[in-house]
């Protein structure tokens, strides 16, 4: 933690309100989560894809979410915490968009946590990067800031070591074929990155996963790179909408 968050933390402590829902919280209560919101996130505690670790729908017998049984996945394995539905996107929506970067910390820890018991071994952490317009809007990158937190605490460096090559159209309502021509040629590992790239166990984090677009693209330019093994890691996931007939 730096010396202007500690500042901050005495002044504006950021573990009294529940991130979830905004209740008044003891400050030792783990990822600023209330009771009641630990009870109604849906975790990934059950079975999860083999690939993406996407939590599987009910109806899935297979061991692969509908996505990464449709296509190929750029990454070794993923892992993630939560679904992304109404309730779990709350703190994820006002780290994005709501000036609260705080919260990246706090799911930081808890994306650290889910990932610990797997004892994957990790030489760098890469956040999926912004463009810099939306940066410069945003203020930081929501992926970095939970980069940074799961970097710390499993003491390797976070690199920023991929970035965008344009801004591209916001993945929100777009298909997955739309998503991937979206995407193409929009990433590249800073030059100067390459050398410390090659060889390496790479984990990939992002703060959202759906269809799995942003992580293959990335993976794909940390493949050329010469990453030796890509984890990719993320906070919640779009829900597996398979259906078995």
């Amino acid at each position: 933690m730096g010396i202007l968050t500690e500042i901050t933390e005495i002044f504006f402590p950021s573990n009294i309100y529940c991130i979830g829902c905004g209740a008044i919280i003891d400050r030792s209560r783990p990822y600023a989560l209330c009771d009641n919101c630990i009870d109604e996130f849906r975790f990934a505690l059950g079975r999860t894809c083999l690939k993406c670790g996407k939590p599987l729908a009910k109806n899935n017998v297979r061991a692969f979410c509908r996505d990464c049984g449709q296509g190929e996945r750029l990454f070794d394995k993923g892992y993630c915490c939560m679904l992304y539905g109404s309730k779990e996107k709350v703190p994820l929506l006002a780290l994005k968009y709501g000036e609260k970067p705080y919260i990246g910390r706090k799911l930081g820890q808890l994306l650290y946590d889910r990932l610990e018991p797997e004892n994957l071994k990790v030489d760098i952490v890469v956040p999926v990067p912004l463009s810099r317009t939306r940066k410069a809007k945003r203020g930081y990158n929501q992926a970095e800031i939970i980069a940074r937190e799961v970097a710390k605490r499993m003491r390797v460096p976070c690199v920023c070591a991929i970035v965008r090559n344009k801004n591209t159209r916001p993945m929100s309502g777009l298909s997955a074929g739309e998503r991937e021509k979206n995407l193409q040629n929009a990433f590249t590992v800073r030059p100067h990155f390459s050398r410390m790239i090659a060889g390496s166990s790479v984990l990939l984090t992002d703060d959202i996963f759906t269809t799995g677009s942003t992580a293959n693209a990335c993976a794909s330019v940390l493949r050329e790179a010469g990453a030796a093994r890509i984890y990719f890691a993320s906070v919640a996931a779009g829900a597996d909408l398979t259906i078995e007939n």
